[in-house]
């Protein structure tokens, strides 16, 4: 009986809702923001990386890293979504966040201001 209400629950749709925590001003830097998700109003992931790859942005759990006995470094994610879907809901609702921070802070940009590239 606990095995229905498990694979029931997985089945309906969680909300799932991301904010930008902080944004990296580097340039040529892999990692664009951290973000924060709150999923269901129950539980909060913080630290979430927006990473700019090879094969486009993505977000990218948080993780810690350790040293195996032989001395090679190991990463293991501390959370991470167990569906495809989940894994879905939660990179677009990261990336949501990221594009609506960028759109953000265009805005605020002065009328008169140059890119460094307009100034060349």
């Amino acid at each position: 009986m606990a095995t229905k209400k498990a694979n029931n629950a997985s089945q309906s749709k969680i909300p799932v809702s991301a904010k930008i925590d902080r944004m990296i001003e580097r340039e040529n830097a892999t990692v664009k923001a951290y973000a924060s998700v709150n999923i269901g109003g129950a539980f909060v992931i913080k630290d979430i990386a927006v990473v700019d790859g090879q094969k486009g942005m993505f977000a990218r759990m948080p993780f810690r890293s350790y040293k195996t006995g032989s001395g090679e470094t190991k990463y293991s994610d501390i959370a991470f979504a167990l569906t495809d879907e989940a894994r879905q809901s939660l990179n677009d609702a990261v990336l949501g966040a990221y594009r609506e921070a960028m759109e953000e802070s265009e805005d605020e940009l002065p009328d008169e201001y140059e890119s460094p590239a307009q100034k060349m």
